[in-house]
């Protein structure tokens, strides 16, 4: 436990600033939504964009937030191993794309089961289904395989022989930790918006979150 901890430490130090920076621009939405009309005029063209796009919306614009921007980053700080660029692009644009659509799911049927309204009891409803069931039983298991299998560079045979029970409950421990320490603050902030402003919110965080995972697992893990 000691070591989840200090693995998930280490990789939110390198990545506050990036973090930081999101989440305050995450608030000053928020609050500009509710108290600028200009702003909210604006934002309110989103779910006209989204209608026309339908289901290409949530997998490009997960692609672009939680792969491209953080592959750049990656790449410009010399996170990557040489030759190994194309195979992290890839990896990186792929794997959001389809949890963007997911994650896209689990907002729209969250808002049909509560309601779209940003009430106390609706909020509470909604960031427990979210944090204490969608992330432990899909997120955090999903993202560990996914991380261990890139950190066996994307072979299956490898993380089947690496990848025992006590590793697996380790690294899913620690990713769902981390998802934690990122989502439950933000989760307050992005549910308080209405339900076609949840989804491009969760972008702008993304890209932070997309960073923090490449650092925590930067390098396999072990028990």
């Amino acid at each position: 436990m000691h070591i989840i901890f200090k693995n998930g430490l280490a990789a939110a130090k390198k990545n506050i600033g990036p973090g930081l920076l999101l989440q305050g621009f995450a608030l000053a939405l928020l609050l500009l939504y509710y108290f600028h009309a200009p702003t909210r005029q604006l934002l309110m063209t989103i779910p006209e964009i989204k209608a026309r796009m339908g289901i290409s919306f949530p997998l490009l614009m997960t692609a672009f937030s939680g792969g491209i921007l953080p592959f750049i980053f990656l790449a410009f700080r010399k996170e990557i191993p040489a030759g190994r660029y194309i195979p992290h692009l890839l990896f990186l644009t792929g794997f959001w794309a389809f949890n963007g659509m997911m994650v896209d799911l689990l907002y729209q049927g969250q808002a049909l089961l509560f309601g779209d309204q940003a009430d106390f009891a609706t909020l509470i409803k909604k960031i427990t289904v979210d944090q204490f069931v969608f992330c432990p039983l899909y997120s955090a298991p999903v993202t560990a395989v996914a991380m261990h299998w890139k950190n066996c560079d994307f072979s299956w045979q490898k993380t089947k022989a690496e990848l025992s029970a006590r590793v697996f409950a380790f690294e899913m421990l620690s990713v769902l930790i981390s998802i934690w320490g990122v989502w439950l603050p933000t989760v307050f902030i992005l549910y308080s918006l209405p339900l076609a402003l949840q989804f491009p919110l969760f972008n702008i965080i993304l890209c932070f979150w997309s960073l923090l995972l490449s650092a925590l697992n930067s390098k396999p893990q072990s028990a």
